[in-house]
């Protein structure tokens, strides 16, 4: 992955997503991909993430 191809996404995501095991496979699937970043549940419920990588796999 070079920096001049490289796109970083924040995302939130709401709905039933905190004790079913979304950030699990949201970090698997990312890693498949190949994506770097992070995933963290937030006390309002939400799901937040930050991916970087390729736009074809950030878009």
């Amino acid at each position: 992955m070079t920096h001049s191809n490289t796109i970083c996404l924040r995302v939130f995501i709401s709905g039933k997503v905190q004790g079913v095991g979304y950030r699990y496979s949201t970090v698997q699937k990312a890693q498949e991909l190949g994506l770097r970043g992070w995933v963290r549940n937030r006390l309002d419920g939400r799901v937040e993430a930050i991916f970087a990588g390729t736009e074809p796999l950030i878009t």
